[in-house]
């Protein structure tokens, strides 16, 4: 019988995952200086340099569970 490759709980798993990547995003943008010609050290917090990039693989980590997931029939 052909059906859908995915099952209900696979598109859940894909929209968590594509939402863990998006945030990961949004939470590394910002901490630019206003004047060029000063140095704004934000650049480098803990948001930006390991919190983020930790949702970024941890959102394709569930991308490929979710793909790999068997639907339940």
């Amino acid at each position: 019988r052909a059906g859908f490759a995915f099952g209900r709980e696979n598109y859940k798993l894909l929209l968590i995952g594509l939402g863990l990547i998006v945030l990961g995003f949004l939470l590394m943008i910002g901490g630019g200086s206003k004047d060029p010609n000063v140095f704004s050290y934000d650049i480098f917090n803990f948001r930006r340099l390991t919190l983020a990039p930790i949702l970024i693989l941890a959102g394709y980590v569930v991308e490929i569970f979710a793909i790999m997931k068997k639907p339940k029939d």
